[in-house]
């Protein structure tokens, strides 16, 4: 009898483990805190992949891709089934949210103006930052930026990363940068940077982080993170969450947009 109880218990994991489905995260941000060591899988994006892993019991099991934006777009055109976190539909083109499968905000964040403290600027309205010197980061955008460099009313210097971007704002090299709160808070922090550079207090823009689910993605996928979203943000968890991984990574700063 026990050696019968014991065939069937293993019979039921193994049930479970090829019953689990396999989902794509694809994250389109390369830089902390979402992807803090791509090889070691470190990062906002890996903890949150596992969170949702674990909280599916066996039924799901999502693994973390990193693509540009570019890329991400082309396999979004594909067919398969493909779940994008913590982005906002305008970014994709899909501000009436038609396009694709969008869940409710996992939190909100800002884009911020961030200047050396020694020339702060303080952001009024675009005009704030015109005749100004700003980097952009080779392979990423930034729609206000752009809007102002194609009038030729900014001068831009390349850079290859933002944390590059800040130590080059930080020894006044650039006038701005403008990024999220949730990035730019963490960088700075990370890079020890707090002395050096000044943030704006009002932002260009507010905005909801939110999951983007592919075409292809069932409706039970859809119901069923929609629903984890809500439950999470509803009893606090993903606020524990975030605080807790903000802390491991020495980040102490807290702030209620993201949560």
């Amino acid at each position: 009898m026990r050696l019968l109880w014991i065939v069937l218990v293993l019979l039921s994991f193994s049930v479970q483990a090829f019953s689990k489905e396999v989902i794509v995260m694809i994250s389109p941000y390369d830089t902390p805190p979402f992807i803090v060591d791509q090889k070691k899988e470190e990062g906002l994006v890996f903890e949150l992949a596992a969170l949702l892993t674990a909280r599916s019991r066996g039924k799901y099991e999502f693994k973390v891709s990193v693509l540009p934006r570019t890329r991400l777009l082309k396999v979004l055109e594909k067919s398969g089934v493909v779940v994008v976190p913590l982005v906002a539909p305008k970014w994709f083109e899909d501000a009436e949210e038609k396009k694709f499968f969008w869940t409710s905000a996992m939190m909100d964040d800002e884009n911020l103006v961030l200047s050396p403290r020694k020339k702060p600027v303080d952001f009024r309205g675009m005009d704030s930052l015109k005749h100004l010197k700003t980097t952009v980061v080779s392979g990423h955008s930034m729609e206000t930026v752009t809007n102002l460099q194609h009038t030729g009313e900014v001068d831009s210097l390349p850079t290859n990363s933002l944390s590059n971007g800040l130590k080059m704002l930080a020894r006044g090299r650039i006038d701005f940068m403008i990024t999220g709160r949730l990035v730019a808070d963490y960088l700075i922090q990370d890079l020890n940077l707090g002395q050096d550079i000044y943030i704006s207090d009002r932002s260009v823009e507010k905005f909801e982080r939110k999951f983007l689910l592919s075409r292809d993605a069932d409706k039970h996928l859809q119901k069923w993170l929609e629903g984890e979203i809500q439950r999470l943000r509803r009893s606090g968890e993903w606020k524990k969450f975030l605080g807790a991984f903000l802390l491991q990574n020495r980040q102490l700063f807290s702030h209620p947009k993201f949560v």
